[in-house]
């Protein structure tokens, strides 16, 4: 394997300490008690889906939510994954 190139089984773990809003702390706190995951599966699957939110939209995709009904279409794009 070439230096720097991360194999997809590597399970090295690392330990990052971030400082979020009180807003933030509580919407985590919020969705792992819905969810039934820790604070820290939230933030790893946040990672993981703003990952591949930012690949999708370098190949040229929309990234979002929808809703079909039978009257309407309601749709979301979500902007801004750098």
């Amino acid at each position: 394997m070439k230096s720097g190139t991360k194999s997809v089984n590597d399970n090295s773990k690392f330990r990052f300490t971030v400082d979020v809003s009180r807003r933030l702390a509580d919407e985590i706190e919020k969705i792992a008690a819905q969810t039934g995951r820790s604070k820290a599966e939230v933030f790893r699957l946040a990672i993981e889906l703003l990952s591949t939110a930012r690949d999708a939209r370098d190949e040229g995709m929309h990234v979002g939510a929808w809703e079909d009904r039978p009257d309407q279409r309601r749709e979301r794009e979500f902007v801004n994954f750098g």
